[in-house]
C-alpha cells in the first residue's frame, strides 16, 4: 500500500502548509535570515585579512565545525524558554550585528579568526531556531518527511545569498561584502514580522495543523 502511504503523506504535508504556522515556516524557507551564507566565502575573501592558508583551514573546519554545535546547543535551550519566532529573528540579529563588526575591526589575521568563529557560532543558534519553528510546526505525522521538506528549502536563500555576497565582494571589496550581508539580514527581520503581523490578523478559517 506504498500509493496509499504516500497519498496520506502528502495530505499530511499540505494540511501543515495551509496552516499560518505552516505559511510562516514555508515562508521563512526563502528568507535571507541567518543564513550564514558568508562562512561560504571565508577561504575566498581571507586574503583580506592576511589570514594563512592553516588558518583558514583551522576556523573553517574543526574550530567553526565546533563552534556552530555548540550554537546549535545554545540555540534550542534558548528557544525552550522564549517565542521561537522572537528567537529566530534575534539570532539573525545577532549575525548581521556580527558581519558589520567585522567590517569595522582592523583586518588582521586575529579579527579573522574571532569573527569567523563567532559568526559561525551564531550562525549555530540560527539553525537552532529555524529548526524550532519548523519541529513546532510540522506535528508528528510523517515528520521526517516534512521536517526535510522544509529543510531542503531552506537552502534556497543559502544559495542565492551566497551569489549575493560573492557578487558584492567583487563590487565592494571585503567590507562591503559584509554589510551587504548584513543589510539583507536586518530587511529579512523585517519581512519576517510583517509576515507573522499580516497571519495573526487573518480569521481563523480552518483548524490549526497540531504541533
Amino acid at each position: 500500500h506504498y500509493g496509499h502511504e504516500l497519498a496520506n503523506v502528502a495530505r499530511d504535508l499540505w494540511s501543515v502548509i495551509r496552516s499560518r504556522r505552516g505559511m510562516l515556516a514555508l515562508l521563512i524557507c526563502f528568507l535571507p535570515l541567518g543564513t550564514g551564507a558568508a562562512s561560504g566565502l571565508w577561504s575566498a575573501v581571507a586574503k583580506d585579512w592576511s589570514a594563512s592558508a592553516d588558518t583558514v583551514a583551522l576556523v573553517t573546519g574543526v574550530v567553526g565545525g565546533i563552534a556552530s554545535a555548540i550554537g546549535c546547543f545554545m540555540g534550542g535551550w534558548v528557544c525552550d524558554r522564549m517565542e521561537r519566532k522572537n528567537a529566530y529573528a534575534l539570532f539573525g540579529f545577532l549575525l548581521a550585528l556580527c558581519a558589520v563588526c567585522m567590517a569595522l575591526v582592523p583586518r588582521t589575521e586575529g579579527s579573522y579568526i574571532v569573527f569567523t568563529t563567532i559568526y559561525a557560532w551564531i550562525s549555530g543558534l540560527s539553525y537552532a531556531g529555524f529548526t524550532a519553528i519548523v519541529l513546532e510546526t510540522i506535528g508528528q505525522g510523517a515528520a521526517a518527511t516534512k521536517y526535510n521538506v522544509f529543510a531542503s528549502l531552506s537552502n534556497v536563500p543559502i544559495a542565492y545569498m551566497i551569489v549575493v555576497d560573492g557578487w558584492a565582494h567583487t563590487r565592494f571589496g571585503a567590507d562591503g561584502m559584509l554589510y551587504v550581508e548584513a543589510l539583507f539580514g536586518i530587511a529579512a527581520i523585517g519581512v519576517f514580522y510583517a509576515i507573522v503581523f499580516a497571519l495573526a490578523r487573518l480569521r481563523p478559517v480552518r483548524a490549526e495543523a497540531p504541533g
